[in-house]
This record gives structure tokens, C-alpha cells and sequence, in this order.
């Protein structure tokens, strides 16, 4: 089966729907006390500026960005023909694309973003050949604190969703050519994500800004040993429209 290693893995998962039951209640309270604490603060800020400080709709943006960082997940067994054939890990630097949208409320300095995001990742691991591809995506929510002097905008927030990942492993043979290999294990599952973030954006002009952010990518419902986690680092360029 492609959701384990047969040639494949002896460490037991939990059942992913008993476990994505408990951990859904837990990150849904988590999320709303996101989003309440930072609303709380964009209703309740104080701008000395002028600026406006009317709580309303304030446009969207998007845009697209390039990731790189190093992951890495626990050891795992490979088996063959009942006996334990290697064990493996994945560990490298992971690379990958994806893009966003959102939408912007409260002030003109203090603003909540709700939107999606969606992202897809790849690792190269030993033995050589062997990688795994994760895709994910979701809601996300955070705060920015639009800059009032200068460029630079911080920003925090976290998305939650889901995605899947795909695990090759070549325990021999060669990767490179066409012929048939009877030491290789393909596996697949999905898993529900939530990827806490903090960067900042740079203004460029009144509709183009570059985004640079860092964000640790975590399997919420279970613990899977070949689940790659790790910090990643984005940049990229976001186009804006503000009211």
C-alpha cells in the first residue's frame, strides 16, 4: 500500500482520524485566540499620526514566492521480505514555489490579513535518488503593521490547512535510467498543516513590494517519522491594492 513502507516502515501511525479530531478542537481555539487577540489590538490601537484610524476594508494583495531551507524527519526502517532492510531518514535542504492573496482590515496603520496560501517543497535525501515532495496549503491569518515612516513593514501570522506528502526511496539501483528497480518504496499520506510565520514586507512603489518571511512547517494531527519539518525561508514579490 502507498501509505506505508512494503517494502516500508515498521513504526506504527496513529489512526489520522481520531487524531486529527483532537488536534482540529485544539488549533481551531488556538486560531480564534489569533484572531481575536489581534483584532482586540487593531480595534484598540492609538494613532497620534492623523492617519486614518477607521476600522474598514483596505484592499488585497498577492503575489508568488521562492523557498529554501533545511528540513528533516525521524529515522525510519525500510522492510524487505519480513527483515529490515535499512534504515533511512530525511534530512537535506528543500526548495520549492507557491503563492498567496489577501485581504486587508482595520486601520491605516493596523491591519488583519485574512487569505490563502499555498506552497509545494521538495528534498533530496540518502540514499541518492531518493526525495520527498510535500504540497500544502490553507487559510491564513496575521498582522502588519504598515510602516508610517520608511518601507518596512513587519508582519506575524499562521496558516492552517492541509496537504500531502510523497516519499521515494531508492535503497539500490539507479535512478537516472529506465529499467525496472526492485528496491525502491513509494509512499504517500496526507496530513493536516499549520505553519506559524514572521517576516516583513518592503515597499517599492504604491503596488509592488518585496516579501521576505521565514515559516516552520508542522504535521498537526500525528507524528510521522518521515514527515519533513523545518524551518523555510520565502521571498518574492506581492502586488497591492489599497484603498
Amino acid at each position: 500500500m502507498a501509505s506505508d513502507f512494503i517494502h516500508g516502515t515498521t513504526v506504527c501511525l496513529l489512526p489520522l482520524h481520531k487524531a486529527a479530531a483532537g488536534f482540529s478542537i485544539l488549533y481551531s481555539r488556538l486560531l480564534y485566540f489569533i484572531m481575536a487577540a489581534v483584532s482586540a489590538a487593531v480595534l484598540s490601537v492609538t494613532d497620534c499620526s492623523g492617519r486614518d484610524r477607521t476600522f474598514s476594508y483596505r484592499g488585497f494583495s498577492g503575489g508568488m514566492m521562492l523557498h529554501a531551507g533545511y528540513v528533516s524527519g525521524k529515522p525510519f526502517e525500510i522492510i524487505q521480505d519480513g527483515s529490515v532492510a535499512g534504515v533511512c531518514k530525511v534530512e537535506g535542504a528543500a526548495y520549492g514555489i507557491g503563492g498567496l492573496a489577501k485581504f486587508h482590515f482595520g486601520t491605516a496603520a493596523d491591519q488583519l490579513r485574512l487569505g490563502i496560501e499555498g506552497y509545494s517543497t521538495n528534498v533530496g535525501y540518502t540514499p541518492h535518488g531518493s526525495y520527498a515532495s510535500t504540497g500544502w496549503g490553507g487559510l491564513t491569518v496575521d498582522y502588519i503593521r504598515q510602516a508610517e515612516k520608511g518601507r518596512v513593514s513587519p508582519f506575524v501570522g499562521v496558516t492552517v490547512g492541509g496537504g500531502g506528502t510523497k516519499n521515494h526511496v531508492m535503497i539500490g539501483g539507479d535512478s537516472s535510467d529506465f529499467a525496472t528497480e526492485s528496491a525502491f518504496v513509494f509512499r504517500r499520506y496526507t496530513f493536516m498543516a499549520i505553519a506559524p510565520f514572521i517576516g516583513i514586507e518592503i515597499s517599492v512603489g504604491k503596488r509592488l513590494r518585496i516579501v521576505a518571511k521565514a515559516d516552520y512547517l508542522l504535521h498537526a494531527a500525528s507524528r510521522v517519522p518521515d514527515f519533513p519539518s523545518g524551518v523555510r525561508l520565502y521571498f518574492g514579490l506581492l502586488f497591492c491594492r489599497y484603498r
